[in-house]
């Protein structure tokens, strides 16, 4: 399914730009270990929870290759294989009351098909991991 998604298709990386994607303790360190890079490279911590860190010049996340902070502008992701859960879920979110839903800010979300009992289930065992400090 990977690279078939209307994102990919579309060479869209709305979702990279200004991203406030946390991490678990676990997807963080695979990071490191894959990219060579230490964890204050590429994460913050956003009241305790790792967070990908977003380039200062192109205001993207720093594994999106791109050299234009226009949310329009052509990006690849250099970690698309190993990328973090809530990246690959995406535009899968859960809303404030932990109903799984598609996110309004995805410009292509009308071409993905509607959310499962299965995403769901994915993004709040994502979510009780992330609470836990994994």
């Amino acid at each position: 399914m990977g690279r078939s998604l209307p994102c990919v298709q579309m060479s869209c990386s709305a979702c990279c730009r200004e991203t406030t994607m946390p991490l678990t303790r676990s997807e963080a360190s695979r990071l490191a270990r894959r990219t060579g890079m230490a964890l204050e490279q590429f994460t913050w911590s956003n009241n305790g929870v790792l967070t990908l860190l977003n380039s200062e010049t192109t205001k993207a996340c720093v594994f999106l290759l791109t050299d234009s902070p226009n949310i329009d502008a052509e990006g690849i992701c250099s970690v698309y294989d190993i990328r973090p859960k809530g990246c690959s879920k995406y535009p899968y979110v859960l809303d404030s009351s932990d109903k799984v839903i598609l996110d309004q800010g995805c410009p292509y979300k009308q071409r993905f098909d509607e959310p499962t009992e299965e995403d769901a289930m994915t993004l709040l065992n994502l979510e009780e991991r992330l609470l836990r400090g994994e």
